[in-house]
This record gives C-alpha cells, structure tokens and sequence, in this order.
C-alpha cells in the first residue's frame, strides 16, 4: 500500500482527474511552444525554389 502514498505519478493522475480544463491548457500551451520553436529552429533551403515556366 505504500505504493499509493506520496507518488507523484497517482498525484497527477488525480490532479488531472479533477481538473481537466488544467490540463488542456498545458498541453495547448505546450503545442503552441513547440510550433513557434519548431518555426524558428528548423532549417529553411532558401535555393530550392520552385521553376516558373
């Protein structure tokens, strides 16, 4: 039983449980990170551009 007592990983789950608005607040917050730094961070080819015919 003292698996149950003090476990961060029970505590989240619990946490997310009654609050659900919380955690998808953080996980859109984390997408939009993750977007903004995938933009500014990723390799852009500036020479491959498309051929006008």
């Amino acid at each position: 039983m003292s698996f149950f007592y003090q476990n961060s990983v029970i505590m989240c789950i619990q946490r997310v449980c009654r609050r659900p608005g919380d955690a998808a607040m953080w996980l859109f917050t984390g997408l939009v990170v993750v977007g903004t730094l995938y933009t500014m961070i990723a390799p852009v080819d500036y020479r491959r551009r498309p051929r006008r015919k």
